[in-house]
């Protein structure tokens, strides 16, 4: 049996790095005859990207998958539209980002327009914001977050025929319940932060400055807001293509990860803010909704699924924010359990990996 992993070709996200993890642990704690098999290959690419070569994987191109009966395809949700290809493989579907594999398949019509009517409409007293760099990009994130809801409330999303679904989040797991997906068919599966992060995290986490480190990648205008009255304060750093190991040093010298937008799955950079010691401030959408995706507590997990339907007061998250920076020491022991439960998981990682391999088997 042969189990082809599908990757993006030269990227370095959370996905790409779930894929691999997934390859790398297939092939040396079960030893089993796995590849990566890159899409999306640019003539004279090196399609392994730097940070992925310490995985050691062998990889082919998806166009050299061999489509037999005893061999597993795996894809993420946003390849789905390769399984098309393929007539004897099993195949699989790794529902890593669940809101991404929405947009892609059920793209908004006639987005420029929509957005400035729903800019207008939910967000007029903003107006004044409209020549801060991005200004558009969190809009379009709140825009975006409201018209996936609208989609999954009115159950007018289909998932591709598939052996076997494989969630990386409760979320996906929901979704996949609504979507009819049999039970037997879906599996779980929690993968660890990189292991960089893992390691630092355990060294001494003491030096820590009132820094404020926000991802503005996915972030809701309640986030943007919210920093632009911070950086009166603190020092405020984006965590927005600075890579690994950009984030490891700003982690480790920061008190408070804000991270208030989208999230299509369990996020890794709040898991890798809290490894590093620091608290998080997180809004309750997607990935973030259930506590089995993101430990955070309640008091920091802030009731804004849909930004524009928020009830939040800025001055309120404010006031508390000033309180967790001043009194770090106190408030970051109620972190404690979530960043236990980060440095399980590469033990609990690979308990999920054999339920998988034993369906695939």
């Amino acid at each position: 049996m042969k189990i082809y992993v599908a990757a993006p070709a030269n990227v370095y996200t959370g996905g790409p790095t779930a894929l691999f993890q997934l390859c790398y642990t297939l092939r040396n704690k079960f030893g089993l005859n796995a590849f990566i098999t890159f899409y999306n290959i640019v003539d004279n690419m090196n399609p392994i990207h730097e940070n992925y070569k310490r995985f050691s994987c062998p990889w082919i191109s998806i166009n050299e998958i061999q489509d037999d009966n005893n061999n597993v395809l795996i894809v993420p949700e946003i390849a789905t539209h390769f399984l098309s290809r393929f007539h004897k493989i099993k195949r699989a579907i790794y529902w890593l980002a669940v809101d991404n594999y929405i947009t892609a398949n059920y793209k908004p019509k006639n987005t420029r327009l929509n957005l400035t009517l729903f800019m207008l409409k939910n967000y007029i007293e903003d107006m004044p914001y409209r020549f801060v760099r991005r200004f558009r990009q969190y809009y379009y994130n709140a825009f975006i977050a409201a018209y996936v809801k609208e989609l999954m409330d009115k159950k007018l999303v289909k998932v591709p025929n598939a052996d076997l679904h494989i969630a990386q989040s409760i979320y996906a797991k929901k979704f996949l319940d609504r979507c009819s997906v049999n039970e037997r068919n879906i599996i779980i599966i929690h993968e660890p932060i990189e292991s960089e992060f893992l390691n630092a995290g355990q060294k001494d986490v003491n030096k820590k400055k009132d820094i404020i480190v926000w991802n503005s990648r996915k972030a809701y205008p309640l986030a943007f807001k919210l920093v632009k009255h911070l950086k009166k304060l603190y020092k405020v750093y984006e965590a927005r293509n600075i890579g690994r190991e950009g984030m490891l040093k700003l982690l480790s010298y920061s008190k408070l990860f804000i991270d208030i937008g989208i999230h299509p799955g369990r996020d890794r950079p709040l898991r890798e803010a809290i490894a590093l010691g620091n608290m998080a401030l997180v809004n309750n959408h997607g990935g973030y909704y259930n506590n089995e995706d993101c430990m955070v507590p309640d008091e920091f997990k802030l009731k804004c699924y849909l930004d524009h339907r928020s009830k939040v007061e800025l001055k309120d998250v404010l006031k508390s924010i000033r309180e967790y920076i001043s009194n770090y020491h106190y408030y970051i022991e109620e972190f404690h359990e979530f960043r236990k439960y980060i440095f399980s998981e590469p033990e609990l990682y690979v308990n999920d990996v054999q339920a998988l391999v034993s369906k695939l088997l």
